[in-house]
């Protein structure tokens, strides 16, 4: 006979594992994010998270075995803990790891994402914003970790435009070198703010070499203009051509408010800088960005950050985690009943889980981790609530252990006892 049970407890624990793996996920993402490589970063990130939660049923069940049992706490919850790092960490870790690899490889060849162009603010206010030029030191760092098949553009401005650099291939180290040096020895800050000016500018920079669909700009200042948002970002949209703007904390509330609607309105991302020697960070976030180097759970930009293949890909890789994760309940357990009920209800929390990051993600930090609590705290409840939709058999037959031992004992010891294959397990 069949039966139809819930542990609540199960629930809240899961729930709680769940949650601490979304604090020590944050950890990971803030502390590791552009030290290591994605792969490695996705599959830290579902491994601790699947360890927690396994961790966390598993506790719930050693206090109270409503699904299992408790001839399974008797007899066979040393083996459930031998095989929560494996079953978790392990197993969907590496999962994570392949579909991360997966995910981060361009299917999609963009059409001159490959293209920088840097608007540097040298007005007059930015000997108080910036006293130490950290901004083309930064710019300069930035230019130094550029790959070969990068190609940059410089434009300072302020009351006028000057093309520090026309749009150039980095193709070698010699190239590079050119281009800091023209940064580092730029002239000093005077008048005011042209921010329609340094667009326009730029964008004749991606014109004349051709290369405006997919590009990159970036735009940097202390100040505010007044320009016709509408007629100056059309073309930018029209090219697709994203604009990243950096104000620092000292612009007044109507610039930052242009800076974020330049960004807004292109498809970028703004970023508010409080100390100037952050900016080299910045720069190295937004560079980041510009190779499209996304990842499962942070927002998709560039020439991708529209794809249906993608958005379809992200979801369909949750789908897996989770269903992997169910799964890994099921080995803890031992018991391939349970297996299946939490592998199809992981399949449906980790469908869930994709569906809530494709949509909620944003540029805001905030609200980011907190569509990443969301989604984590799906992936740990609905599986474990699936144990009432598909019903356990009371007794036998649900061991994967025991199925194992049978298929390896000599008629012998068939026919001596039982108590060598038995395992009560519901």
């Amino acid at each position: 006979m069949s039966q139809r049970k819930l542990s609540l407890l199960m629930v809240v624990c899961s729930l709680v594992g769940g949650v601490i793996g979304f604090l020590v996920g944050e950890v990971i993402l803030d502390r590791l994010a552009g030290e290591i490589a994605q792969w490695l970063l996705i599959g830290l990130y579902f491994g601790q998270y699947a360890f927690f939660v396994g961790l966390m049923c598993l506790i719930a069940e050693m206090i109270s075995p409503r699904l299992n049992g408790t001839g399974w706490k008797q007899r066979y919850a040393g083996f459930s803990w031998k095989m929560l790092v494996p079953s978790t960490f392990v197993m969907v870790g590496v999962a994570a790891m392949l579909l991360q690899l997966l995910y981060g490889s361009s299917f999609q060849a963009p059409s001159g994402a490959n293209n920088i162009v840097m608007l540097l603010d040298t007005s007059g206010s930015m000997r108080q914003s910036d006293p130490d030029n950290q901004l083309f030191k930064a710019a300069a760092d930035m230019v130094q970790k550029m790959d070969s098949d990068m190609k940059i553009a410089v434009v300072t401005f302020n009351d006028e435009t000057n093309v520090l650099q026309p749009l150039v291939a980095l193709s070698s180290q010699a190239v590079k070198d050119d281009v800091v040096q023209k940064l580092l020895n730029h002239s000093g800050t005077d008048g005011g703010t042209r921010i329609e000016l340094a667009l326009q500018t730029g964008l004749e920079q991606l014109t004349a070499a051709q290369q405006v669909e997919n590009s990159t700009v970036v735009l940097m200042s202390d100040g505010y203009t007044s320009l016709d948002i509408p007629a100056t970002l059309a073309p930018f949209k029209q090219h697709q051509v994203l604009v990243h703007t950096v104000g620092m904390r000292n612009i007044d509330e109507q610039g930052t408010r242009l800076l974020e609607q330049i960004a807004a309105e292109t498809g970028g991302r703004y970023f508010n800088v409080e100390h100037a020697n952050e900016m080299t960070g910045i720069f190295g976030q937004i560079y980041d960005m510009s190779r499209q180097d996304r990842n499962l759970v942070s927002e998709r930009t560039g020439a991708t950050a529209d794809s249906t293949f993608y958005a379809i890909l992200r979801v369909a890789s949750l789908l897996v985690i989770g269903a992997l994760l169910g799964l890994s309940l099921g080995l803890i357990f031992d018991n391939r009943h349970l297996a299946k009920s939490f592998t199809i209800g992981g399949a449906v929390s980790g469908l869930l889980a994709g569906i809530v990051l494709e949509t909620g993600l944003s540029s805001i930090y905030l609200l980011d981790m907190a569509v990443r609590l969301i989604a984590g705290a799906l992936l740990a409840v609905v599986l474990t609530l699936f144990t009432v939709f598909i019903p356990v058999p009371a007794s036998g037959g649900s061991s994967f252990q025991k199925r194992r031992l049978a298929v390896q004992q000599s008629p012998r010891a068939l026919g001596a006892g039982n108590e060598t294959s038995k395992r009560f397990d519901l």
